[in-house]
């Protein structure tokens, strides 16, 4: 592996994010749960945020820009067996309740799935004025920082790394994530 993570700064357009935030919209909201499948439960202390899941089959556009980063990032940084992501998460961190995600990892470790999330992708869909906080961080790593705040921006990493977003102060932080999968690691 090259780089632990990848940035690439305002990959999408201004009307791009927008057009991902309309379409969101379109999506019914619901608070964030943390957990898989049959163990998904809410934890506020660990978890405040809205989600949107949209309908990747439907929304091939996104999923195809997405993969217009992931493909290359892989065959430098990572070089991991993929597919696709089957998932795209709208998500919305609220200063009205400091919304933040504690340290987590996106993998999902006992699944009996075949497959497995492999990349895990966030594109920053807020201007950096619009909020304050919600800093995105990695354990034990140099962090993204200042390179990940440009609207527009997509950050790529293993799914196995712990990161977090801290509480949002002022405003509201939107992204778009979703997790790349691939066959089971062997």
């Amino acid at each position: 592996m090259k780089n632990v993570w990848e940035v690439w700064t305002s990959a999408f357009t201004d009307a791009e994010c927008d057009a991902i935030v309309k379409r969101a919209e379109s999506y019914s909201e619901q608070d964030a749960t943390i957990g898989f499948s049959g163990n998904l439960r809410s934890d506020l202390g660990y978890r405040t945020s809205t989600v949107r899941w949209l309908d990747a089959a439907r929304e091939k556009d996104i999923v195809s820009r997405i993969m217009d980063f992931v493909r290359p990032s892989n065959r430098t940084n990572f070089g991991v067996e993929i597919d696709a992501p089957y998932e795209l998460q709208f998500t919305e961190y609220r200063a009205t309740n400091k919304g933040h995600y504690d340290w987590h990892q996106d993998v999902w470790l006992e699944s009996p799935r075949p497959y497995a999330r492999k990349l895990s992708v966030v594109v920053q869909l807020s201007q950096a004025q619009d909020y304050k906080g919600g800093e995105f961080e990695f354990f034990g790593l140099a962090n993204p920082g200042e390179t990940f705040l440009p609207r527009g921006s997509l950050l790529i990493f293993p799914s196995f790394l712990q990161h977090r977003v801290l509480p949002v102060l002022d405003g509201t932080r939107r992204s778009l994530v979703t997790w790349v999968e691939g066959p089971n690691w062997r």
